[in-house]
């Protein structure tokens, strides 16, 4: 982030027949799934090896790495066990007949650990058509080289439609520094090694996972092998880009560096996360051992859809002069099309959102947002020195923010003005300062239809005065209550006194937005 990217070479029926399966089947994990190949049974608890079926397991991987897995097999690990060492298995299922890796039995999800001896708890190289899910991975290691939970790799061929979900990860420990390999390290990691034309990755699925205490990454998707020189325009279609990324409902608690990252993505969406604390490992930015983290941000992308999703506690860093970054979501730069929206920040120590002012164009919209006692509104910095371009073709609209200091800030140095705001467009947001204030919002030139309070007004067609917000006390967790809390009251000074701006969006909770919007995350019918 900050300053340098650095990037390594490289019917009816029907469903009464599945319910009878299920019913017959041995309590795995996919036992609600019908399917037609082989099972192979893993129980590392079994006092004598087996031959691979269900009443006498593989105790260990060799066996289980060796099988070449076919279309509708399943290989299953016994729950309530613990496995040492690294699954990387072999195969390809089909679209119609996937290949399926989870548990077995009953009891707690089995445990992968890794032991810092393996570079993954799991390797996926080259499976295409696999679901993994209900497994519980470590792998805790020494800081000199990354290590990862669930690592996913293209190192020959186009890898599709891989679902990974319901997993637990945890106490994954690597390499911390600021560079490409690093974050190529931590929870979930896929990484297109692959150098092709064609596309690395086309239908990935991460869902539902829980990822704790992991560095330095929660989710890092590198989709592509393709330099950020071959990126085409939003307006284009990116064959060499990973297609069809969802990144949705995931959990991800106490990382050392950035949480979800989508890099060398076209179209990838990331929705619905709820992320807790990150940047453990921050550094000061102009220090050479600068270490600079986001929570949820995307990078050498197009058309990136970010939305619902809720960041919190994000730190600064080591301390408020020693660190970097540290807000809630992130317009880097090298990449177009971006679009971060419904979305609660709260309590992040950099800000709401960093804004990366290099390789332009990097057209992106930030709208119907609530940010919440985040350490500052906007983060402005440089990300490619000693390139340095502008803010140009960067909309912020809609937005509600409430902190005690609403200000505009390059890391740590608070900003008057932003003076290479290009074309920049900062309206129709509510700015309220809940502590009393001296100092305007540098928000750039095209500055206008914002509320202010508890602070001096900025731009053109403002507004000051109370939004009447409906409980400008409330503080905690959950994006929809905090919605509900600052949603503005009737006889708001924000009602229908935004600019019509765009075609008609939806705001935080879709309701459709007037042509005459409320200043705000919220439009009242």
């Amino acid at each position: 982030m900050t300053l340098f990217h650095f990037r390594p070479g490289k019917g009816a029926g029907s469903l009464v027949l599945v319910a009878l399966i299920a019913a017959c089947s041995d309590s795995s994990s996919t036992g609600s799934m019908v399917t037609s190949g082989a099972s192979y049974y893993i129980d590392c608890q079994s006092e004598a090896a087996g031959s691979g079926t269900i009443d006498a397991p593989w105790t260990g991987f060799d066996e289980a790495n060796s099988v070449f897995l076919e279309a509708g097999d399943r290989l299953l690990l016994r729950r309530g066990t613990v496995c040492n060492g690294m699954l990387k298995p072999q195969g390809e299922g089909t679209a119609d007949a996937r290949i399926h890796i989870g548990a077995y039995g009953n009891g707690a999800l089995p445990v992968i650990d890794a032991q810092g001896l393996h570079s993954a708890a799991v390797h996926l190289e080259d499976m295409s058509h696999v679901v993994i899910q209900d497994l519980e991975l470590s792998n805790p290691g020494n800081l000199s080289e990354p290590h990862r939970g669930l690592y996913l790799t293209a190192a020959e061929r186009k890898v599709t439609n891989v679902e990974i979900r319901d997993l637990y990860i945890h106490d994954v420990t690597g390499l911390l520094t600021f560079n490409g390999t690093a974050k190529r390290g931590g929870g979930i990691i896929a990484d297109s090694q692959f150098v092709t034309p064609d596309t690395q990755f086309d239908g990935v699925l991460i869902e539902h996972n829980r990822i704790e205490d992991v560095g330095r990454s929660g989710i890092y998707f590198d989709g592509t092998s393709a330099g950020s020189g071959d990126r085409p325009r939003a307006t284009e279609h990116w064959p060499a880009g990973g297609q069809g990324v969802v990144i949705r409902g995931n959990t991800l608690k106490r990382l050392q560096g950035d949480a979800i990252v989508a890099h060398g993505t076209d179209g990838a969406l990331i929705e619905d996360n709820v992320v807790s604390v990150g940047n453990l490992s921050g550094r000061d930015w102009l220090s050479p051992d600068r270490n600079c983290s986001a929570g949820i941000w995307t990078w050498n992308s197009i058309n990136t859809l970010i939305q619902r999703n809720e960041v919190s506690g994000y730190r600064f860093g080591q301390s408020e002069t020693d660190g970097c970054d540290g807000t809630g979501f992130d317009i880097d730069n090298e990449q177009e099309g971006t679009i971060i929206q419904y979305n609660y920040s709260h309590d992040n120590e950099g800000g709401f959102i960093l804004l990366c002012s290099d390789d332009e164009p990097h057209a992106a919209h930030v709208r119907y947002n609530l940010s919440v006692d985040d350490g500052k509104a906007i983060n402005t910095s440089p990300c490619k020195a000693p390139i340095v371009g502008t803010f140009s073709d960067i909309r912020m609209y809609n937005n509600t923010f409430v902190m005690p200091r609403p200000y505009t800030a390059l890391e740590t140095i608070p900003l008057s003005v932003i003076g290479n705001a290009g074309d920049f467009q900062f309206a129709n947001n509510i700015v309220y300062a809940t502590t009393p204030q001296t100092e305007p919002l540098a928000c750039g030139d095209a500055c206008s239809n914002n509320l202010f309070f508890n602070m001096p007004a900025s731009g053109s067609e403002f507004v000051v005065g109370d939004p009447l917000f409906e409980n400008v006390s409330w503080r905690g967790s959950g994006r929809l209550a905090a919605g509900e809390a600052f949603s503005i009251r009737p006889g708001s000074p924000a009602i229908a006194a935004g600019l019509g701006l765009y075609p008609p969006q939806t705001d935080y909770f879709g309701n459709e937005a007037p042509a005459n919007p409320a200043i705000g995350m919220y439009q009242p019918d």
